[in-house]
Order: C-alpha cells, then sequence, then structure tokens
C-alpha cells in the first residue's frame, strides 16, 4: 500500500471512527425493535427446541452445568427447574400442524414455583450462551419470564449485528456491504434473534466477527482503537462459540476469509502489536474450553431421525440436490418448522440474494472474487458433508437455518467486494431507483412473514382475515394488528437508513483515484 493511500484510508476510518458509537445505537434500535415485534408475535415455545433451550438456560443458572441423562428418556438431558420452565414443552400443542391455532395452550397447573424433574434435547450444547439467557429466571417468574429471556436474547443478538454495523461504516466504503447486510437479515434472522435460541446469535456473531476481523486488517489503527478492535473480537469470537458446534468451524473459515479479505501489509503490521496477540490468545483460550466441552459429550442417548441408517454416499448425493430447497430456511420457516414464509418474500429474497453475489463474481478483483466463490461453494458442501457424518447415526436433521450465519458472512463479504471496485462517487438516478425498489420489496417481505405467521397462530392457517378481526383464537400481546403496524414502521425506517447511506454521494478522494486500497502495492 502507498503512503498515500494509507494516508486516505486512515483520514476516512478517523471520521468514521469519532461517529461509530452513534452509528451502533442507531443500528442497535433498528434492528432490536422488529426482533422484540416478533418475541410478541410468536406465542411462547413455538420456535423450534425452544421449550429444551429455555430449561437447560434454567438449569444452567441454577448450577447444572454439566449435562446427565434422563432416566425417563436417556435420549434427553436431565434438568431441576421451576414448574413454569418445565411446563414449556406442554405449550407446544399446536407444534407441527398448521390447522391447530396457540388458542390450544393451557396455564401452568400446580405451584409454578415449584422446582420439578424434567428431560431436555440441548444438553450437549455449550453452557455459555444459557448462563445468559437464563437470568431472567432468577428474578422473574411465570409468563414473564420466558419473555424476559426472548429479550435478552433479542438484546444480545442486536447488540452483536449493531457492532458488525459499526465496523463496516468504519472502512472506506461501505456503501453495498450495508445494503448487503440488509439483504442478509432475513425474517428467519430476526424471527430467531427474538427467541430463545441460540441460532440467532451465532448468526450475529459470525458477521460481527469476521467484520471487525476484516476492518482491523485493512485499517491503520491507533494504539487505543486497535485495542478496541481486539475487544470486540474477543468478544464476537466468544459469543459464537457459545452457541453450537459447528460454530467453530465458522470461526476457522471466517479467519481465513477476513484474511482473504484484508491488506497484508497490515496484518504484518499486526504480528509486531501486543494488542493482536492479546486478542488471538484469549480467543484461543475460548476456542479450547469449547472444544473440551465438545470432545466429553455426556453420554446421552442419539436421537433417531428419519433416513438413519441411509449409506453416506445416498446422503450426500441427496444433500446436493436438494440445496435449493433450503432457500425456505434462509428467508422463513416459522414455528415447529410448519409455517413458511409466503412465496413472494422467498422470491424476492432469493433474487436479491442470486443478484449481490452475482455482482460480486462480476464486479469484484480477483481475490475478492475467490474468496466469494469459496464462501458461496462451502454453502453447498458443507450441508451435505455435515449430513455425511451424522446420516448412519441420527438420520437427516439438517434445516436451512443452520446455514444462516454463513450466509451472512457470504453477503456482507459480497459487499465489501463491490465496495472495492465501485468507482461511482454518485449513483445514477436510475440504480437508485432500482435499490429503492428492492429495498422496499424486502420489507414487504418482513411485513407479509410477519402477517402470515401470525394468522397461523391466531387462527390456523384454515381462518382468513375476517377470522382474525372478529372471531381470533388467540392474541399476541398488544394484538396482531399492532404487531403488524409496527413492524411496517420498522422495516420501513430501516429501508430509509440503508438506502441514505447507499444513495449518499461517496466523500472527494475517497476514491484513491478509483483504485482498490487492499490491491495496491507500494511503488
Amino acid at each position: 500500500m502507498s503512503p498515500k493511500s494509507l494516508s486516505i484510508e486512515s483520514d476516512a476510518s478517523n471520521v468514521a471512527h469519532r461517529g461509530r458509537w452513534k452509528v451502533f445505537i442507531v443500528a442497535f434500535t433498528a434492528i432490536l425493535m422488529p426482533m422484540l415485534l416478533w418475541t410478541l408475535a410468536s406465542p411462547l415455545m413455538s420456535v423450534p427446541d425452544e421449550p429444551s433451550h429455555a430449561i437447560r438456560a434454567a438449569a444452567v443458572v441454577r448450577g447444572e452445568i454439566s449435562s446427565v441423562p434422563w432416566s425417563e428418556n436417556t435420549q434427553l438431558a436431565r434438568a431441576d427447574v421451576p414448574r413454569y420452565v418445565a411446563h414449556a414443552h406442554e405449550l407446544t400443542c399446536y407444534a407441527f400442524d398448521p390447522t391447530i391455532s396457540a388458542g390450544c395452550m393451557r396455564p401452568v397447573a400446580g405451584d409454578p414455583l415449584k422446582i420439578v424433574t424434567t428431560g431436555h434435547s440441548a444438553g450437549t450444547n455449550s453452557p455459555a450462551y444459557y448462563a445468559i439467557v437464563g437470568i431472567p429466571t432468577l428474578v422473574l417468574d411465570g409468563t414473564p419470564a420466558l419473555y424476559a429471556m426472548r429479550g435478552v436474547n433479542a438484546v444480545l443478538t442486536a447488540a452483536t449485528l449493531a457492532l458488525m454495523i459499526m465496523q463496516l461504516t468504519l472502512l472506506r466504503r461501505s456503501r453495498w456491504a450495508l445494503v448487503a447486510t440488509y439483504i442478509a437479515v432475513t425474517p428467519m434472522v430476526i424471527y430467531l434473534g427474538g427467541a430463545i435460541n441460540p441460532n440467532g446469535l451465532e448468526i450475529a456473531a459470525a458477521g460481527a466477527l469476521l467484520v471487525t476481523l476484516t476492518a482491523t486488517f485493512r485499517i491503520p489503527s491507533s494504539r487505543a482503537g486497535l485495542w478496541e478492535r481486539a475487544g470486540f473480537v474477543v468478544v464476537s469470537a466468544a459469543l459464537l462459540l457459545s452457541t453450537r458446534s459447528i460454530a467453530m468451524l465458522w470461526v476457522l473459515l471466517i479467519i481465513a476469509a477476513a484474511f482473504a479479505l484484508g491488506d497484508k501489509t497490515i496484518v504484518r503490521q499486526l504480528l509486531r502489536k501486543p494488542a493482536a496477540w492479546t486478542a488471538v490468545g484469549l480467543s484461543a483460550l475460548f476456542a479450547a474450553g469449547t472444544a473440551y466441552w465438545y470432545l466429553h459429550p455426556a453420554g446421552l442417548s442419539p436421537q433417531q431421525f428419519q433416513g438413519a441408517g441411509t449409506s453416506p454416499r445416498v446422503a450426500f448425493v441427496e444433500m446436493l440436490s436438494r440445496t435449493l430447497d433450503f432457500a425456505d430456511g434462509y428467508v422463513g420457516l416459522f414455528g415447529w418448522v410448519d409455517t413458511p414464509s409466503p412465496s413472494f418474500s422467498v422470491i424476492a429474497w432469493s433474487f436479491a440474494i442470486v443478484a449481490t453475489i452475482a455482482a460480486a463474481l462480476v464486479l469484484g478483483t480477483a481475490r475478492g472474487r475467490l474468496t466469494v466463490l469459496a464462501l458461496a461453494l462451502l454453502m453447498i458442501f458443507i450441508p451435505a458433508i455435515t449430513q455425511v457424518v451424522l446420516i448412519s447415526s441420527t438420520g437427516y436433521i439438517w434445516q436451512g437455518r443452520y446455514m444462516l450465519a454463513l450466509l451472512l458472512c457470504l453477503l456482507v463479504a459480497c459487499g465489501i467486494v463491490i465496495d472495492d471496485s465501485d468507482r461511482l462517487p454518485v449513483l445514477p438516478l436510475a440504480l437508485k431507483r432500482a435499490l429503492m425498489g428492492m429495498l422496499v420489496l424486502l420489507a414487504f417481505g418482513h411485513v407479509f412473514s410477519l402477517l402470515t405467521t401470525l394468522r397461523r397462530y391466531v387462527v390456523s392457517v384454515t381462518g382468513g382475515l375476517r377470522e382474525m378481526l372478529l372471531e381470533p383464537q388467540w392474541q399476541p400481546p398488544l394484538s396482531w394488528q399492532a404487531l403488524t403496524a409496527l413492524m411496517a414502521v420498522a422495516v420501513g425506517a430501516a429501508v430509509w437508513l440503508t438506502y441514505r447511506r447507499a444513495a449518499t454521494p461517496l466523500p472527494v478522494g475517497s476514491l484513491a483515484a478509483g483504485t482498490n486500497i487492499v490491491e495496491t502495492k507500494a511503488k
């Protein structure tokens, strides 16, 4: 990197650095609001495996860190929790049958605070995530405690995504990276963020780790700035590792992608910085602790699902052939995998995702294109390889939402690559209109996804708008009408914020005469 280019990058970063916390607060608010709306719109325990996650969280904060098989069902881990938490399993009377509304739920019978023994399927997961999410059960009880657990997850997830956006804005250009982020935060991401489920935090932490590492590898930092980023790296890595076992693979892939998107000169300089080695050391400690946990399983009997015992070769081919079938899980497959997003939403996001990847492959530098291509191929092959490993013991378990962490990283990387190649300080009017049109269509997709899910729980899929208005069988807090209206306001604000950033002319001098700073070599 030439001294002149280095100075431009540093100056642009310094301007953004001074307003970084304002960006964080705005992004946090914009993301948290729709997550909390999903928290209220989804009946308690209506998210996949949410009862088990709630029970595990309540057990961990009461000191049950390790997991032991439950005598009544050795496929489940034992937990001693308040009756109202154990009752979570009984709240799923509508699960797997969209013709049954949430009106079938019944209150807890007996003393809700009495400690009882039950089982859950989250015993193999790291206890770190649950130690945070379970805290509300120590100070609240009943329905408020369960909603508060969802709220804690929403705050964690929204804050982590806001950290990612804050770090993106520190890059010399982040126009298309922010648009890509808007696309990557699908209704399914928002939905999972507003539930008791580590999947939402996993997605957010993966994005935050990728962007923070990329910013660190691309932007010269002051001593204080580098220590701040080092702290963010450690926090992002720790949160990601606390979610699921596959997060260890995400960390390795994210580090590789960040190196590919970074500047070699800056990376070499980081090797002499105490902050960098501190971040590496602390992250390695978290990774070692996570590895130790998963290398000492709880001894639960394996659960059997459809296809157990299938030939690995057949499973591999089957998973490759179903690659596009997982699109519903990327956009929205709500409830107990029984309530898909409307076709409009799936089509809109499919187009936006494909267009973003295609633009990066066409416009990117050689290194950028290779990074995007590698991540895209991993999106195809990781599910197949993972299923091959598990097919003989458990059967087909894969769902589209399991890849949302990598999809977010792929799309954000695409945005960064497109920004590196953008030579237009001002967007043409036609492109502005196309961009606004796409953002608005996706906003409608968010609202339609929420409304479709509300209909499923308020009157079931057999009911219509008339029944929702006049004969609701279940009502969420605030009413479904208020939640839908508030979601329209929330996504409308997100559209405005994203479009405003994307359409704003780039500052003079930020383009460095059209060169890609990451690719610039010293003369």
